[in-house]
């Protein structure tokens, strides 16, 4: 049997058959997984652009050009199933807001060294102009094409929820000043996240924000005072980070201090991320004056060579986290990826899910990974006495830079030694780990359990690869008496 469908004929089949409902509910179901920031945000590595594939927002174009019934009934139910028009680089955007129904528009222009085209630059506008529809702006670009583009934003913006702006070539503060849109109303702006940007905090969009990123705020003058104050106008903050240019010293802060004593105390009640980046001297004026009942991640960023101010930030906060003056951890995660490293922490007797304690992260920013870490590691060695389970995982991809950080094997050895305890090694398949097991194997005259002597397990994925040193490793320990069991699972 056939049946015709926009004057097409082809066979007909089950879904053909299916009521409107159950249809709608097909598409419903069929939408991309595009979150904002929710989500498992204990999983999440990177907060700093949430939502990344907003290309995705495009997933109703197909379906829509099956046929006269399927474009009907998805035209039909924009709101259900949250249709949006998508303005990115090369889109004919005139011809978009002429033929295309009255959908909320989605502004998306990221780029890294590339200059956006003159024609991106003319047709863009075009979609601001329409402020009533505007449901998010993300634009990363040069000063230049930025400030253009800046222009158009103000004014009211009833219906923008997430903005996010980031100059690429900032090369001093009046660069910064220019790329906050500071005529903007947005009573329903949710998600603000500003690179390189002084934010005004002054400004009535922070009752609404539920997502309050500032990367490298140029603000010296922004201190803790300040911060705990506008904290108190933000009642549904969820997710907060903060990291400054690496000019802020400890000195400036301590100096603010004198002249501005703390004296208010906050509570941030849905407030589950916490990230700072900067002097210890600021995150331990912050931290004791804030109550956050759900935090789940507290994560400290550094950018700068100051490792042993970095590891004074770690042992305070844990201690803060913990509540005492000795915190011990029982998991710690290592994931190298290609620009950073993240140390994930899990303090207490027991993963965190148990005992309710958030997790702690360590975002390192830094040319000389192991290096770096062997230093920081070294500084908080005293929280790592009871950590029974390491997990390495591999997610670089440029080669050259795991060569390099194979070549580093004594590295590996001066940063296993602060793991006396740990009795499961979870290593990913990463070239840059097979280093590692290099460097485990006893040098002359040394111990078989000269490193990690409690090892007992190699928990693995099925179907993984067992390098040739990981099976000297294993041979030798097996030999020495101290057998380790690779665990597949």
């Amino acid at each position: 049997m056939t049946i015709d469908h926009g004057g097409t004929n082809r066979q007909r089949t089950v879904i053909d058959i299916l009521d409107d409902d159950s249809l709608l509910s097909i598409f419903y179901h069929c939408r991309p997984n595009i979150s904002e920031v929710d989500g498992d945000i204990e999983n999440r590595m990177d907060i700093s652009v949430p939502g990344w594939n907003w290309e995705g927002e495009r997933w109703w174009y197909k379906p829509a050009q099956v046929c006269r019934r399927w474009r009907h009934l998805i035209l039909a139910s924009p709101s259900y199933l949250g249709l949006s028009l998508v303005c990115g680089p090369d889109t004919p955007v005139a011809d978009m807001l002429a033929h295309s129904p009255p959908f909320p528009l989605i502004i998306d222009h990221l780029y890294l060294s590339e200059i956006i085209s003159l024609e991106d630059l003319e047709r863009t506008p075009l979609a601001l102009e329409h402020r009533d529809r505007v449901r998010r702006i993300r634009l990363r670009m040069r000063i230049p094409q930025l400030v253009r583009l800046i222009a158009a934003i103000d004014g009211s913006f009833p219906l923008l929820e997430y903005l996010y702006i980031y100059p690429l070539d900032v090369r001093d503060i009046n660069d910064m000043i220019r790329t906050f849109p500071f005529t903007l109303r947005a009573p329903h702006l949710r998600h603000l996240v500003l690179h390189n940007s002084p934010f005004p905090f002054q400004s009535p969009l922070l009752a609404s924000l539920v997502t309050l990123i500032l990367e490298r705020n140029p603000l010296a003058n922004f201190g803790p005072t300040d911060l705990l104050q506008h904290f108190s106008l933000m009642p549904h903050l969820e997710t907060f980070r903060m990291t400054f240019h690496h000019t802020l010293s400890n000195q400036h802060v301590e100096g603010q201090l004198l002249r501005n004593p703390l004296r208010t105390h906050v509570t941030l009640p849905t407030l589950r991320w916490f990230g700072f980046g900067g002097p210890s001297a600021y995150i331990e004026a912050v931290l004791p004056r804030i109550t956050m009942p759900l935090l789940k991640i507290t994560e400290i960023a550094s950018t700068v060579p100051d490792l042993l101010d970095l590891a004074s930030s770690i042992i305070f906060t844990l201690r803060s986290m913990c509540e005492t003056q000795s915190p011990k951890l029982c998991d710690v995660k290592v994931t190298f990826q290609d620009t950073y490293v993240i140390v994930t922490m899990y303090p207490g007797q027991y993963p965190h899910e148990r005992t309710g304690m958030p997790t702690f992260r360590l975002r390192l920013f830094h040319n000389m990974w192991l290096e770096s870490l062997v230093q920081v590691f070294d500084g908080i060695r005293a929280v790592f006495t009871e950590v029974e389970s390491l997990i390495l995982e591999d997610e670089i991809s440029y080669e050259h830079l795991k060569s390099d950080a194979i070549r580093t094997e004594s590295r590996w050895r001066e940063l296993l030694k602060s793991f006396d305890k740990v009795r499961n090694l979870h290593v990913s398949d990463g070239g840059l780990i097979e280093g590692l097991f290099r460097s485990l194997q006893p040098h002359d005259g040394e111990s078989a359990i000269e490193l990690l002597p409690m090892l007992r397990v190699l928990p693995c994925p099925k179907g993984s690869h067992v390098g040739e040193s990981s099976r000297s490793f294993i041979a030798i320990r097996q030999d020495a008496g101290y057998p380790v069991t690779i665990s597949y699972h």
